[in-house]
């Protein structure tokens, strides 16, 4: 009995377990509004010792009053069809809490995501003679990927 219950734990962990392959991505502190990052690869292995390759890429799109919009696209190169977690993460400076969004799809070798993140409460210091860019920059905001098979 003991043992068909840890089968069914491990086959359960093992199905619900996500590769984390990028954590903290955001867009370079020199850039521009609507500009894209290169495409980076990343290699994935799983449990079982297979592996697959994905890439991806993030640009911060706009920034509406306080919010600062952010598209991050993943592409699914390998053969195996994927589970994709997009989770970002930012710190909202008005109600002084952390917050964050999260974006799940399952890809097909081939096919590419692209998700919308928005990081509130990204308001302007006083003085500050950034503009829209670099005051998006200033607030604490990324993204991670996790990906499963």
């Amino acid at each position: 009995m003991k043992r068909m219950i840890l089968t069914i734990a491990l086959s359960s962990a093992m199905m619900f377990s996500y590769a984390q392959v990028v954590s903290n991505l955001k867009p370079p502190v020199e850039g521009k509004i609507g500009e894209f990052t290169e495409w980076v690869k990343a290699d994935v292995t799983f449990d079982d010792n297979t592996s697959a390759v994905i890439e991806y890429r993030i640009a911060l799109i706009s920034r509406k009053g306080i919010a600062c919009h952010y598209n991050v696209e993943v592409k699914n190169n390998s053969e195996l069809k994927l589970k994709i977690r997009l989770k970002s993460s930012y710190y909202d400076k008005l109600v002084k809490g952390n917050y964050g969004d999260e974006i799940k799809e399952t890809l097909k070798p081939g096919k590419s995501l692209s998700g919308r993140m928005i990081a509130q409460g990204c308001k302007k210091e006083k003085g500050s003679e950034a503009d829209d860019y670099g005051h998006c920059m200033a607030c604490e905001f990324g993204v991670s990927i996790f990906v499963s098979k």
